[in-house]
């Protein structure tokens, strides 16, 4: 059986609450009612759970609210967390020079209720796992949370290509039909068969 790891509670990357709920874990462990980036950690297992008033997490599921990646060297014994860095921009444009440049024009965060739009977004990314293949996309979510636009998966060699890279996408003709903050996300998985996590995201407005 593969063991998951557990870490400590840390303000560095935990946004949220972490207060003993009325579970208890492995018959004597307050089982924990934690956020990490208003995503909930109830239902994992291992839930998160307080040990001498401390609170302790899985891993795994803490990296995956985090939108980082659990690596470990089975040589060393050593397990590394990876947060990639993501900067995105929307834009009506970006467009490329004869110096190979990206130019970013005009870019947007608020839109008309109602509009169809078409964008760019461009995506500078670094820190990202060393590894044959990372999958990454763009998702658009609306205000109530459902995917408005998904792009086709792109596969990325970092052990070949180096950890850091940029990305350039063109959303044609998103209707915005709701009021509210649409959230523009990159989200990203180690090969084929690992989760996608959400690295990345900007918000476009529409009022």
């Amino acid at each position: 059986m593969k063991r998951k790891a557990l870490i400590l509670l840390s303000s560095l990357f935990v946004s949220g609450v972490a207060a003993a709920s009325g579970n208890v874990y492995m018959g004597k462990y307050p089982v924990a009612d934690v956020q990490i980036n208003g995503a909930s950690l109830n239902g994992e297992n291992p839930p998160a759970f307080v040990v001498n008033n401390t609170t302790m997490l899985p891993l795994e599921s803490a990296a995956e609210k985090m939108g980082a990646f659990v690596q470990k060297d089975e040589a060393t014994g050593q397990t590394s967390l990876i947060k990639p860095n993501v900067n995105m921009i929307v834009a009506s444009e970006i467009g490329e020079t004869e110096r190979k440049d990206y130019q970013i024009k005009s870019p947007f965060m608020v839109v008309s209720k109602g509009n169809t739009v078409s964008f760019d977004i461009f995506a500078d990314i670094d820190n990202v796992p060393k590894i044959d293949s990372i999958v990454f996309k763009i998702v658009v979510r609306s205000p109530s949370g459902t995917e408005e636009y998904v792009s086709y998966p792109q596969s990325y060699s970092t052990a070949r290509n180096g950890t850091a890279f940029l990305y350039t996408h063109h959303v044609k003709g998103l209707k915005f039909k709701q009021s509210g903050d649409y959230k523009v996300q990159l989200i990203m998985k180690e090969g084929s068969s690992g989760e996608y996590r959400m690295v990345g995201e900007n918000i476009i407005h529409s009022q």
